[in-house]
């Protein structure tokens, strides 16, 4: 009896640890995976300010700056409102990251992205993939890669004192 016991609650206890644990883990994945941070300016002067730092920071340009928003009521969607997606690239990492072949699928990341956006409350926020934490599920040269490009979007940032996290 006492035997069944400890099994029966062992096996309880395992169960709910499990389903607490994936609640935590999708809950935490949601807050790490993209990063959200207010803008010290209004949109357009945010876009701005990114395009500028991104084209004037060494090695790095300017893809394109799609107005997402006016996309979106072009198409006959909702009016989603000041939405931005700043799409760049560094050819030297690109290059990097594309010349083995193991390394070709991330070309589906490049270039890479900015979103820059007007809530509801006319705080305007930007947001990132979370560079760092990405790094870590691929690990080698492609977490090298990715941290290197990661310490740059925190430079071209700077002007929000924008950070990744970094366990």
């Amino acid at each position: 009896m006492n035997k069944v016991f400890i099994a029966l609650t062992a096996a309880v206890s395992l169960f709910v640890g499990a389903i607490v644990g994936a609640f935590f883990i999708q809950t935490g994945a949601k807050q790490i995976m993209i990063l959200e941070h207010k803008s010290p300016y209004d949109y357009n002067k945010t876009v701005d300010t990114i395009v500028s730092r991104i084209n004037t920071h060494q090695d790095w340009k300017v893809i394109s700056v799609i107005d997402q928003g006016e996309e979106i009521r072009k198409g006959g969607g909702a009016d989603v409102g000041k939405v931005a997606i700043i799409k760049y690239c560094n050819s030297k990492y690109a290059g990097e990251m594309l010349s083995a072949d193991e390394r070709k699928k991330m070309a589906v990341s490049m270039p890479i992205s900015i979103a820059v956006y007007e809530k509801s409350s006319g705080e305007c926020v930007v947001s990132v993939s979370n560079g760092v934490v990405m790094s870590k599920i691929y690990g080698g040269k492609t977490e090298e890669i990715i941290e290197n490009v990661s310490r740059e979007v925190e430079d071209i940032l700077g002007f929000m004192a924008f950070k990744f996290t970094r366990f």
